[in-house]
């Protein structure tokens, strides 16, 4: 589930640059900060934050620390939304022309 996770990030990350290059507005503004001064910048970042973020999850299910706050269920949830987040990038890259914002 994390490794699966990290893929879809970095996905995501690509997907996004591949957007924003074709017209589309990423509207994060903390992404919007680092994407628009360098695009390595914006994936290195995207990337230590979503394995730190995973990373901390893991752990705490590993110890018992997060057991009653499901972090389980919190990384299952995040899988789903990067994959409907790519399935929105493809459908974005798809459409010709009016490209909608990120």
């Amino acid at each position: 589930m994390s490794v699966g996770i990290l893929l879809l990030s970095a996905a995501d990350a690509f997907l996004t640059a591949l957007l924003l290059l074709h017209g589309a507005d990423e509207v994060n503004p903390i992404m919007a900060v680092l994407v628009y001064r360098s695009v390595a910048v914006f994936a290195a970042f995207k990337m230590a934050m979503t394995g730190s973020s995973i990373v901390g999850l893991v752990f705490c299910r590993a110890i018992d620390l997060c057991a009653c706050y499901g972090s389980e269920l919190v990384l299952y949830a995040v899988l789903v939304v990067y994959a409907w987040l790519i399935g929105y990038e493809i459908w974005m890259l798809k459409s010709s022309t009016n490209l909608p914002v990120l």
